[in-house]
């Protein structure tokens, strides 16, 4: 039977789930929608990267526009999931900021049980997901969801909150189709995922996000509105994160159009579009 949301007001704590209200300071946050902001996310297709899907229409948009740190992982490549996703997945990315590193190390500090697992694997890649909804079409799309899913990435992983709150609900539908738990996430809030209930097991997935006018968050993407965006952090291996020219050159091909999209707005993609050019 499906339980009434938490309120996310005050903290949980479960075997493998801990959520941890009002954890990033108000002036964190402040520089965190300052850069989530100056960021120009994009909007990715999901397909096998062959011109006959791209032609005939099969690549479906995701839900959500998105920006990576650390590691690109495409969909268009397949996301990088232990054990057997692991090859030619992750196009290296933009450092994290300052401010996000700050806010993990202090999370090491406290809670360091629950964001590193037994072989001490910590964050070094993350997924910063845009929730809003497009407005420039005669009706407006709402696009503040997540899909049912789970992440293969080794070890814990680690989501800020930032902006109106959202329902983040953990499922197995094997087991059942109600949902487990049911968390309103807020602003400034943390959740950390592991072990093998609630990184293993359950799926998770956002299904509403409220609205609200504070705080107030911007979106470099034309005709987009954006009202809460999440960050997820996971680890990659350093040995699988690869630069454009170290990659197959079909997978270049694939993500090229991607990666000329985020070199104009990026110095760092830039040199690695004349770099795998060479």
């Amino acid at each position: 039977m499906s339980t009434d949301p938490e309120d996310g007001r005050g903290r949980i704590q479960r075997p493998g789930f801990s959520y941890l209200p009002r954890f990033i300071e108000e002036e964190e946050a402040e520089q965190l929608i300052a850069y989530f902001g100056a960021l120009v996310p994009i909007w990715e297709q999901r397909h096998g990267g062959d011109e006959h899907q791209r032609s005939s229409g099969h690549a479906r948009r995701l839900t959500r526009p998105v920006y990576w740190l650390g590691a690109w992982q495409f969909a268009s490549l397949g996301y990088y999931a232990e054990p057997d996703y692991r090859e030619d997945r992750c196009l290296r990315g933009e450092p994290l900021p300052p401010v996000m590193e700050g806010i993990l190390r202090r999370l090491q500090a406290h809670h360091g049980a629950t964001v590193t697992d037994a072989e001490g694997l910590v964050a070094n890649t993350c997924l910063i997901n845009y929730y809003g909804r497009e407005v420039s079409d005669r009706m407006p799309r709402d696009y503040a969801r997540l899909r049912m899913h789970r992440d293969g990435e080794p070890g814990p992983v680690v989501m800020f909150n930032i902006g109106q709150a959202g329902l983040l609900e953990f499922l197995d539908p094997d087991r059942s189709p109600d949902p487990e738990l049911r968390v309103w996430t807020r602003h400034r809030s943390v959740t950390i995922l592991s072990g093998p209930d609630f990184k293993d097991r359950l799926y998770h997935r956002v299904v509403q996000v409220r609205t609200g006018e504070q705080p107030a968050l911007q979106c470099a993407l034309a005709d987009f509105e954006v009202r809460r965006i999440s960050v997820s952090f996971r680890h990659v291996p350093e040995q699988l994160i690869s630069d454009l020219g170290q990659l197959p050159a079909e997978r270049q091909d694939t993500i090229r159009e991607y990666v000329q999209e985020l070199a104009t707005h990026s110095a760092h993609y830039r040199a690695q579009l004349q770099a795998g050019s060479g």
